[in-house]
This record gives C-alpha cells, sequence and structure tokens, in this order.
C-alpha cells in the first residue's frame, strides 16, 4: 500500500502558471463558466453577461456552461441579478489564443469577497488508464492543506494519506494525475493544522478526463462545499 501511495505522490504535479494551450494555431480558445457563489438558499440564480451581451441567463448556483469557444481578446465579464439590472460583480478577462480556462463566479478571498476567479485547465492527454484531478480553492477560507488518499483504505488507516496541495490560498489550484480503477479520498485542513473543513470520499477519476473539483462557498458562513465538472481530454 505504501508503495502505491508513494507512486501517487510522484504522479502529482503541481499547477504550473502557464495555460495549456489545446487549440494553439487557432486564435481561440475554449472557456467554461461555472457558477460558484452561494449567497442565498434557493440556487442564487444570476445573469451573466459578457461585453454588454446576455450570455448566460438564470445561471445557477453549482452549474457548469461551456466550452464557449472565444477569439483572444480581452472581455469584460458581468455577473448581474437576473432581472439584468444590478451589477453584482463585473471584471475584465484576458483570453490569449490556444488555451482552455474555466471562470468561476465565487469568494476571491478568505474574508469572503464575490468576484471571479480564472483557472487555467491542463487538457494535455493522461497516460492510459490514468485521469487528472484537478483541485481548485475558490472559498471564503484561509489556506488549506489537501490530503489524499485510497478510498476506504485511507479512512481505517490515516497514516496512509499523503499531503497533496500544501498551503493553498484562494485562486491556486493543483493537478494531480491518478489511476482510474481506484477511487479516492480527500481532506481539506486549515493549512499547518489537523482542522479538517471538509472530506470528500470515494472521488472517482475517468481516464482521459480532467475532472475539476472547486471547493467553493464560507467557512464562516457555514456553506463550504465542492463543484465539480469533467472535460474529456481522449
Amino acid at each position: 500500500m505504501r508503495k502505491i501511495l508513494a507512486a501517487l505522490a510522484a504522479l502529482t504535479t503541481l499547477l504550473v502558471a502557464a495555460p495549456a494551450i489545446a487549440n494553439a494555431q487557432t486564435g481561440t480558445s475554449q472557456v467554461y463558466v461555472t457558477h460558484g457563489l452561494p449567497l442565498d438558499k434557493v440556487g442564487t440564480k444570476v445573469d451573466v453577461y459578457v461585453n454588454g451581451a446576455l450570455t448566460l441567463d438564470d445561471f445557477t448556483f453549482g452549474t457548469t456552461a461551456g466550452p464557449l469557444t472565444l477569439p483572444a481578446a480581452t472581455y469584460n465579464v458581468e455577473i448581474r441579478t437576473p432581472d439584468g439590472v444590478t451589477t453584482l460583480i463585473t471584471k475584465s478577462v484576458a483570453v490569449p489564443a490556444g488555451g482552455n480556462f474555466s471562470l468561476v463566479a465565487s469568494f476571491v478571498d478568505a474574508a469572503g469577497t464575490p468576484g471571479i476567479n480564472v483557472f487555467s485547465n491542463n487538457v494535455a492527454r493522461t497516460f492510459r488508464g490514468t485521469g487528472r484531478l484537478s483541485l481548485h480553492h475558490a472559498a471564503a477560507a484561509p489556506a488549506v492543506d489537501i490530503y489524499a488518499g485510497i478510498s476506504p483504505v485511507s479512512r481505517f488507516f490515516p497514516a496512509l494519506k499523503f499531503k497533496a496541495v500544501a498551503g493553498a490560498t484562494n485562486g491556486a489550484k493543483a493537478n494531480l494525475t491518478l489511476p482510474s480503477l481506484l477511487r479516492y479520498t480527500a481532506d481539506v485542513n486549515v493549512a499547518g493544522t489537523k482542522t479538517t473543513v471538509l472530506s470528500l470520499n470515494k472521488v472517482a477519476v475517468p481516464a482521459h478526463t480532467v475532472s475539476n473539483v472547486y471547493v467553493v462557498g464560507s467557512v464562516a458562513g457555514g456553506t463550504l462545499q465542492v463543484i465539480t465538472s469533467s472535460i474529456a481530454v481522449g
């Protein structure tokens, strides 16, 4: 078992700053939009405008739209109330050519400021029998450590878990390339402590797929949770 965990640790690859180049030479990028702001208890519907045009109507918390194929440019993205009158969030987003990106309406700092986090997606093909688990910190929460293990073994033997991410702050992301035959656990701890604020069990990582996991919500507000989406890369 320790050999398996050592192999998993070796496969773990932290995020690099450069965007993926899946659409290189095309002059466009693929863009996904995820609603990760639990501002009320009835789905927090919003409208998303791009350069003043309504792009997503009655967009509900927890959902992901896309991919949108966008020419390389800088876009003005607005999150408005469903009547289109009140602008809740506005952000200028530069979209270079040849990338794959996720725009996540979420809290953008530990204090709980609503905004838009922009993450690049690594859509390079994975090895046979493996998939990519992509973890994102988009919550009103302090810096966190993330421990991973094999489900359910690591629940009975916590010492078999390994630290996959250390000291991640809001806006950070990490990629783990993992065998698809297994299921995994993930524990989100306040950085440097044993205080677990969120636990996941039986996490599947389908082969040749990017499984995006966004940690969203607020620790103080009791709404910390995950949103998942997937991108085929095979």
